[in-house]
């Protein structure tokens, strides 16, 4: 497996255990965010540095909890398109989503 898979497949695991459900289009939406991100790490060389891996890990973790407090103000019970498109605008720059 090559270090970009490796990384997509860390930060899909966060994904797919998070809590609020995470409705169909936006979990397409996210999946290709995660595989950009995942190129980005490996194209910058931070694949095998355990401290960027983690800073990408934790930022996947605020921009999922980010979602998770905008769809809560939006009085919704799943993450939508719209708490990624809002949650991304709040928190760009973040490694290594933005």
């Amino acid at each position: 497996m090559n270090d970009a898979k490796a990384v997509e497949e860390r930060l899909r695991t966060i994904m797919h255990s998070w809590l609020m459900p995470i409705e169909p289009g936006c979990e397409k939406h996210l999946a290709h965010l995660i595989h950009q991100a995942a190129q980005r790490v490996e194209a910058e060389g931070f694949a095998a540095n355990p401290g960027k891996l983690w800073e990408a890990e934790n930022n996947f973790r605020r921009l999922l909890t980010e979602m998770t407090w905008e769809a809560g103000v939006l009085g919704l019970h799943e993450l939508h398109e719209s708490t990624l498109l809002n949650s991304l605008r709040r928190l760009c720059p973040i490694f290594p989503f933005c």
